[in-house]
């Protein structure tokens, strides 16, 4: 039976027990999945407790494997409102007596503020242990507008040696395509057309147009046309003027 977090949330509210707030957690964690307004309104009138909850299994996940599981968190805290992330993300650091996990979350929680900072407490985490930091730093050189230092560290993490790993293949060409895709359009901004072609081709260069947009469905539609807009001008930029126009075309039909 698929899970439905809206019913498991109501019924929640009306019995409320640690248990079953730490199944729906999990639930939550391995079923990705929109929150609606209502949801937000009962996680709301839950309280603290709901949170509390989520913080303890953040903190023991996070110390337990934190490579695999960060990445799940990150969705999960993605899909609450700004007030209970931040809840959440202090009530970790209450209850956190691990050095590294404490100085991530301290890391997470300033990223929207100061992502500067962010990299502070990010650096003080070994990049060979815990190699999704660097993605995480990477980020914040981003939206610091430091694109030569962004992409030098999304090349640093996909070049991690976990990633080299015959049975990390799978996760390697995946996450190849979606770094790929934040790369790509820094190095346009540069203006590195060649470089950036590279990196456009390992995203769109063994796919259709449509499939390609089947991968983003529900992702912010002004991005995607951006990024296929970047796609043209590297196109033209590197002399294949062709190419370019039929993915113009494309645009336009798509995004009209």
């Amino acid at each position: 039976m698929e899970f439905n977090v809206s019913n498991a949330l109501k019924q929640l509210n009306n019995d409320y027990s640690e248990d079953k707030a730490s199944e729906i957690i999990e639930n939550l964690l391995y079923n990705s999945t929109d929150f609606s307004d209502e949801d937000h309104e009962i996680i709301d009138q839950l309280g603290d407790k709901f949170l509390r909850i989520a913080a303890q299994i953040f903190v023991e996940d996070l110390a337990y494997d934190f490579n695999t599981l960060v990445n799940y968190w990150e969705a999960f805290i993605g899909q609450l409102t700004e007030e209970q992330s931040q809840n959440l993300l202090n009530f970790a650091i209450e209850q956190t007596d691990t050095e590294f996990v404490e100085d991530f979350i301290i890391g997470y929680r300033k990223f929207y503020s100061n992502p500067k900072e962010s990299i502070t407490f990010f650096n003080k985490l070994n990049e060979d242990e815990f190699y999704e930091i660097k993605f995480f730093k990477a980020r914040c050189y981003e939206v610091l507008g430091e694109n030569e230092k962004a992409v030098e560290a999304y090349n640093n993490y996909l070049n991690s040696a976990h990633f080299k790993k015959e049975e990390n293949a799978e996760q390697a060409a995946v996450n190849e395509f979606y770094i790929s895709h934040s790369i790509a359009p820094l190095l346009v901004s540069m203006k590195k057309y060649d470089d950036a072609k590279t990196y456009f081709d390992r995203v769109l260069g063994n796919i259709k147009f449509e499939d390609y947009l089947a991968n983003f469905e529900g992702s912010n539609q002004q991005e995607i046309k951006s990024f296929l807009e970047d796609y043209v001008t590297t196109l033209e930029e590197t002399g294949d003027k062709k190419t370019a126009e039929t993915i113009s075309k494309k645009i336009m039909q798509y995004f009209s």
